[in-house]
This record gives structure tokens, C-alpha cells and sequence, in this order.
């Protein structure tokens, strides 16, 4: 099982895994512990959403990638 990620944490250009396959870079963290807002990196569900922002809640995150 993965840790835990503490969003309060993340900074702006973090990269992170979703729950729906997307690979996101942070842009914004409003540092509520329970919403980021991130760009699309990779996503195989809808590439065409590559290069878009979106917000995602903190059930979305899997995990920080390195």
C-alpha cells in the first residue's frame, strides 16, 4: 500500500500520480489539505486534456513521483 500524501506539503511543480491513470504537475496548493490545482502531464484516459489545468481533490493523489 502506498503512503500517505500529505498535501500541505506539496509545492508548486511537484509531479503526482491520480487514481485515474494521469500523470499532473502541481501549480497552485492552496494548502488546505484537500485540493491542488495541477496541469496535465500525461493522460491516458483523454489525451487531450495534456497541457490543461484542473483541480483535484486529495482522494485523486496516489502518490508523489520522484
Amino acid at each position: 500500500m502506498a503512503d500517505v500524501v500529505n498535501l500541505m506539503l506539496l509545492e508548486a511543480g511537484a509531479k503526482i500520480a491520480t487514481t485515474g491513470g494521469a500523470t499532473v504537475e502541481v501549480v497552485e496548493n492552496p494548502k488546505d489539505g484537500v485540493w491542488l490545482f495541477a496541469k496535465y502531464l500525461i493522460c491516458p484516459g483523454d489525451p487531450s486534456l495534456v497541457g490543461t489545468e484542473d483541480m483535484f481533490f486529495a482522494q485523486d493523489i496516489v502518490e508523489v513521483l520522484t
